[in-house]
């Protein structure tokens, strides 16, 4: 994932944003962009179960 000092550059393909050592991201298994779970309505309880996440672009 994209967490740690080392992935600073990793940007939300929904917000566009870098931050958020703290936040959950998920990663799309499709277009591999990394999303913030809350920009894509992805908690990680949700996520747990979820065997190949599609992001919403690679759902349409």
């Amino acid at each position: 994932g994209p967490l740690g000092s080392d992935h600073g550059e990793t940007l939300c393909g929904a917000c566009g944003d870098s931050d958020g050592a703290d936040e959950f991201w998920i990663c799309c298994d499709l277009c591999e962009k990394w999303f913030h779970g809350k920009c894509v309505k992805i908690t990680p309880a949700r996520a747990e179960h979820i065997k190949q996440y599609k992001c919403p672009s690679c759902s349409n």
